[in-house]
């Protein structure tokens, strides 16, 4: 570097120095580090994965750093307040934050689909359309519910977006939401499994309106990080969703550059080393993580569930659905984007006699288009960000529980 400026010199160092590697040390502790969420996201996670199934502390919800991963406890996540104690279907404020300690056997208040003032509301995506749950146990081929850690909660409920009139009020006053670094959210979906399968999952017991109880292994969980202005996205799945009879397979390749270092990446293993094998944890694959709208060439990134995102894999992107989490005031009426492209088509053919329209995801960058609309008086609607959380569609208004139809669930 002869005849170089120190100064210059220096510059050239530091942008040359590669990140940090993550700390897998304490692995129960959460990890915040923006750089590897960007730079070596798949790793990231797998840290975050390990942390979030991390066996609980009954008395605090945080992580038992004396527990062995996989010791057969309620995780750290299921620790965490559940959707349907957050947004209360009188609107009401829920409290300050509580390790939840839920029975043995779960009951429907659990799972987000499964309230039974809410049933006649409730929706989930079957063959890539929304459609209505009538038996809330039973006859249902998945159990959902949603999560979010306590910073998320924090900021949640000190901004009233708990309740639809909190947020009506941060968008007539035009306050930015903005959760803050360090929320969490995850989605899991939960399915019937046979007392054989048990070793290979983890595992619920769920009391049915008879009385009855049925077992449920854990098939898929999405994690929500806001590590990055647009959140950090991982998705996990149960190695059997594969090739399951009555699944859809996994019509996405996943990609995992960690577990997979010097192989193609949807090799579908688990890392070595992390704790996971010999545990019901070894069972479980990353499908693929998102960090943005569009890869290097400007391909859009696509990330897709094949049980959160049955019926729509091939056009799902964490992100980009996300993106369209919004609110508008529509002469005092609350407008909100949907959830799938309803006027998506599955090509040419679509406007011939008898084609019919194909539900599909978004996918790649957000189009300003969607965020102005016309207004029922022909005035020009500004749809207001909701920071990418759909949970907060959740939320009913002050002490009218009925709110809700049509809401995505």
């Amino acid at each position: 570097m002869t005849g170089m400026r120190p100064a210059l010199a220096l510059l050239l160092c530091i942008v040359a120095v590669p990140a940090w590697p993550l700390d897998w040390r304490e692995p129960w502790r959460i990890p915040h580090d923006a750089v590897a969420a960007a730079d070596a996201s798949d790793e990231f996670a797998w840290r975050l994965f390990v942390a979030v199934i991390w066996p609980a502390a009954d008395a605090s919800g945080a992580a038992d750093p004396h527990a062995a991963l996989g010791a057969g406890r309620r995780c750290v996540w299921e620790r965490w307040e559940n959707g349907a104690d957050v947004y209360r279907d009188d609107g009401a404020d829920p409290g300050r934050w509580a390790a939840v300690v839920e029975p043995g056997i779960a009951t429907a208040h659990r799972f987000e689909t499964l309230s039974p003032a809410t049933l006649a509301n409730a929706r989930h995506i079957v063959a890539g359309r929304m459609e209505p749950l009538r038996d809330p146990l039973a006859r249902s081929r998945r159990l959902v519910e949603i999560r979010m850690n306590r910073t998320a909660f924090d900021y949640v409920r000190k901004t009233g977006l708990y309740n639809l009139d909190g947020q009506i009020a941060a968008v007539a006053a035009g306050v930015p939401v903005e959760f803050p670094p360090g929320s969490i959210e995850v989605k899991a979906s939960w399915r019937p499994i046979a007392a054989s399968e048990r070793r290979r999952y983890h595992t619920l017991r769920v009391r049915l309106a008879d009385g009855e109880t049925r077992l449920y292994g854990l098939d898929a969980l999405n994690i929500a990080a806001k590590q990055l202005p647009q959140w950090f996205w991982a998705s996990f799945e149960h190695i059997d969703n594969a090739s399951r009879v009555g699944g859809e397979g996994w019509r996405l390749p996943s990609r995992d550059r960690y577990a997979c270092a010097g192989e193609a990446a949807d090799c579908n293993r688990v890392p070595s080393g992390i704790g996971v094998e010999r545990t019901v944890w070894e069972h479980y694959r990353l499908r693929g993580t998102q960090t943005r709208y569009l890869d290097a060439a400007g391909i859009p990134e696509r990330l897709g569930n094949s049980e959160l995102e049955a019926g729509l894999q091939e056009t799902a992107s964490c992100m980009t659905c996300h993106s369209r989490s919004a609110l508008a005031l529509d002469d005092g009426a609350v407008r909100r984007l949907e959830v799938l492209d309803l006027g998506a088509s599955d090509g040419p053919t679509a406007r011939d006699a008898g084609a019919v329209p194909q539900r599909r995801g978004y996918i790649g960058l957000p189009d300003p288009a969607w965020f102005r609309a016309a207004g029922v008086d022909g005035r020009a609607l500004n749809f207001q960000s909701l920071d990418f959380v759909w949970s907060l569609t959740q939320a009913k208004p002050l002490h009218h529980p009925d709110f809700g139809a049509g809401a995505p669930h």
